[in-house]
């Protein structure tokens, strides 16, 4: 057998040190594979692009695995993250459960025919109805109360564990390998009083999960895979379903954080007695520095580009303005009140005292970027780039591909010379200050820069109808891409 020289076995044994390590020490990272024990979905709408022609979103959630699990599936509005729908299902081994997010007058709604047990059980023409309870009334937080506002936001899904429970297994037909005709007894399901203790053993990760976007009169799909998290606990997380009930991204355990950058394996710890939040080494595995991906504004096509830049921890560290409360938590910026809790990009010049305008930038296919506020326009001016919400949404010269409306956030480009490119996204780093660090209770610290990011770049090419061989054809297209990210680790 040929021998490795040093140059081939290094990537191996390293390979091998961080597998090693990996099964000794729990810590939450991102599955490179993606199937893990949580999910987020970027990502839906019902929102509209012209009366009539509405957004779905349609959603699959798949157990990989030959054990039954019971997952939590959340629906957050895309404001201030706070939960509109909550359902409990029970997935046995590959099984998948599916539905769409549909728009209805009352509000927006999940609606699925899937034969896996859920619970509540919404196997009816009502579905899974959304509401405005937890950002209305006494949770009002200062922004919109009104239940359109739950027409766009982010999808949670978190494996609560594996049932072991022998009388829910027989229910649940964990066995349907060639039993076609043979379906789960949903209401012996719910008889069953689940606990923690005997009846739910801890989660073995396998999840693995889609959506698309999809608007039928406009012609256009967009279609993106779930960002997923493997080892995000090694205890089971089984609770009925609630819009304030747990699991949530604080509940990661241990406190542990697995990260790979240029440098290697970063291993940290995020201790609440010695200051860290509860979500903190959620936020460090998605913690992106700088964001990177491509727009398309062909003018023969009429293309548009938005982007999705979601932040699921935001919720988190952002609390709702209030006499005893004026500002975030680390790594964010702002506190939560009407207007959003706004982050700096800085593109357009800041008004503030340092002369620096940040990182953020916009390329052409050739290389060329705008270098002052002189070059943006000619109208309107150079946008003062805040996200201001938990799942944004960046227009490319009002494209609003997706027809947002909580999303004022754009780029304006002269399209002579910004018709195609690329750009980033980079928080602004105030100087002498923590905003948009994250910094671990090791010893020494390490500090992740930035802000926990995920999401995609969606375009449209809008042809109309044109002439086919056998008559008009509607010829509209569209495109996703995941956005790429940077990591700065210190």
């Amino acid at each position: 057998m040929r021998r490795l020289g040093w140059k081939h076995a290094a990537p191996f044994c390293v390979g091998l040190a961080l597998a090693l390590i990996s099964s000794v020490a729990a810590a939450v990272h991102l599955s490179p594979h993606g199937l893990g024990q949580v999910l987020l979905y970027p990502y839906y709408t019902v929102r509209s692009t012209a009366p009539g022609s509405y957004y779905d979103t349609l959603f699959i959630v798949t157990n990989t695995a030959a054990d039954t699990k019971v997952i939590r599936v959340r629906f957050r509005e895309s404001r201030n993250g706070r939960s509109v729908a909550d359902i409990n299902v029970f997935l046995t081994p590959f099984d998948s459960w599916t539905g769409a997010i549909i728009p209805r007058d009352a509000g927006p709604a999940f609606l699925t025919f899937d034969g896996s047990c859920t619970d509540p059980d919404i196997r009816t023409n009502l579905g899974l109805v959304f509401s405005n309870s937890q950002y209305s009334g006494p949770n009002h937080d200062g922004e919109d109360p009104a239940l359109d506002r739950a027409a766009e936001g982010y999808i949670e899904v978190f494996e609560m564990g594996v049932v072991t429970d022998p009388t829910l297994l027989a229910a649940l037909v964990p066995n349907r390998g060639n039993q076609f005709a043979v379906g789960p007894d949903c209401t012996a399901v719910q008889g069953v009083l689940l606990d923690n203790a005997g009846m739910i053993a801890p989660p073995t990760g396998g999840l693995m999960g889609s959506a698309y976007i999809i608007n039928v009169f406009d012609g256009t799909l967009y279609p993106y895979d779930a960002t997923a998290l493997d080892d995000f606990t090694r205890i089971s997380l089984w609770a009925p379903p609630s819009a304030t009930a747990k699991p949530t991204l604080e509940d990661v355990n241990p406190k542990t954080s697995d990260v790979v950058d240029a440098v290697g394996y970063r291993h940290s710890t995020w201790d609440p007695i010695k200051g860290a939040r509860p979500a903190d080494a959620v936020s460090a595995v998605l913690m992106r520095n700088q964001i990177l991906n491509y727009f398309v504004l062909d003018q023969a096509t009429r293309s548009g580009t938005d982007w999705i830049v979601t932040m699921p921890t935001k919720p988190f560290y952002v609390p709702v303005v209030n006499p005893g409360v004026s500002t975030a938590l680390a790594p964010f910026e702002s506190a939560f009140k009407t207007g959003g809790a706004p982050d700096y990009f800085g593109v357009a010049p800041t008004g503030l005292i340092y002369p620096n305008r940040g990182n953020s930038q916009i390329f052409n296919r050739e290389g060329a970027y705008v270098v002052d506020a002189g070059d943006w326009g000619p109208n309107p001016p150079a946008p003062l780039l805040l996200l201001r919400w938990t799942a944004n949404v960046v227009t490319f010269n009002n494209s609003n591909v997706f027809g947002a409306t909580s999303s004022p956030v754009g780029f304006y480009l002269p399209e002579s010379y910004f018709e195609d490119g690329w750009a980033r996204l980079e928080p602004f780093q105030y100087p002498n200050s923590p905003v948009h660090q994250l910094v671990s209770t090791d010893t020494p610290p390490v500090t992740y820069f930035g802000l926990p990011m995920i999401g995609f770049m969606g375009n449209d090419y809008v042809n109309g109808t044109l002439a086919g061989p056998s008559g008009p054809v509607l010829s509209n297209y569209s495109a996703t891409s995941p956005h790429r990210g940077l990591l700065r680790i210190e």
